[in-house]
């Protein structure tokens, strides 16, 4: 029995959910390759695997709850292989933009060697046991459970805990720049670079609401109805942190240098070109030097 034979109202909520994360996914694919000439990089590759994921999650647990796919075996391990592509990249983005607001390498080393420990422990790992669990050795679904649950707790407080450190580290860099906000007459330039780093920190907050609310579901036993919020979820979290990072670029950059992503990065280029492998990270702090 499929959703739509078991609850029509789930089912509608499943299809306005997917509606939602297909237009989201297809609106940010193509502005990723209308924005990026060069596609490659740590950001770039993030994005574009994390809202692949939502879409590929979407429509593969529509076709599995609606009943269209009914291959047991194949469906359960393109779901798993489509959640991890959906939820692992989508703090490797938060990371890959970090760095302009963080001039501490050392908060930036640990919190790159956690995410790698989380991504392939917490990521690679939920995929065969889960697969195996619903499809092979159902024996092993009281593991298999605990896992699951684990797990999202660790990804929640992970993307939860980089979502605080932008915020925190916003109001840190806002904190240095007081003494240009209170010029009496600040330029324009200053003005629009308060305003974002304002928007950065509420959208910040709004992404832990999010995630507050998708942990809520997940541990209310709404099996269907979380499957399609799921992705609905992270494609709206992945559009916010998109429009502002990419603000954030525009709005740190010096007037007097050209900028260009490589690896995720920021890389500054003089009129001599870009120093392959010596270029330095431009961090936000040294903006307005």
């Amino acid at each position: 029995m499929n959703v739509v034979e078991q609850n029509v109202a789930v089912a509608m909520a499943m299809a306005a959910f997917a509606g939602i994360s297909w237009y989201i996914g297809a609106e940010i694919t193509v502005s990723l390759f209308l924005l990026f000439r060069h596609r490659r990089g740590l950001y770039f590759w993030s994005c574009a695997l994390g809202i692949w994921g939502v879409i590929l999650q979407t429509l593969f647990i529509i076709l599995a709850d609606f009943g269209v796919w009914t291959d047991l075996k194949a469906s359960i391990t393109m779901i798993y292989l489509s959640w991890a592509i959906m939820v692992v990249p989508q703090s490797w983005v938060l990371y890959s933009r970090l760095h302009l607001i963080t001039p501490q390498r050392a908060i930036l080393n640990w919190v790159r060697a956690a995410l790698i420990f989380n991504s392939v422990v917490f990521g690679i790992t939920t995929i065969p046991l889960g697969v195996l669990t619903q499809t092979v050795k159902p024996s092993l679904f009281p593991v298999n459970n605990v896992w699951d649950r684990l797990q999202t707790i660790v990804f929640f407080l992970q993307e939860t805990t980089l979502s605080v450190l932008y915020i925190w580290q916003t109001r840190v860099y806002l904190r240095d720049l007081a003494p240009l906000f209170l010029d009496p007459h600040p330029s324009a330039k200053i003005k629009k670079q308060k305003t974002m780093l304002h928007h950065l920190i509420y959208i910040n907050i709004l992404i832990i609401c999010l995630d507050i609310t998708l942990l809520g579901i997940q541990n209310a036993n709404l099996f269907y109805l979380q499957g399609a919020f799921k992705p609905a979820v992270y494609g709206v979290k992945l559009k916010l942190e998109f429009v502002i990072l990419n603000r954030l670029i525009k709005s740190l950059q010096r007037p007097d240098s050209t900028f260009n992503s490589h690896d995720g990065l920021i890389i500054e280029s003089t009129n001599t070109g870009l120093n392959s492998g010596g270029g330095h990270i431009t961090q936000a702090w040294e903006m307005n030097k």
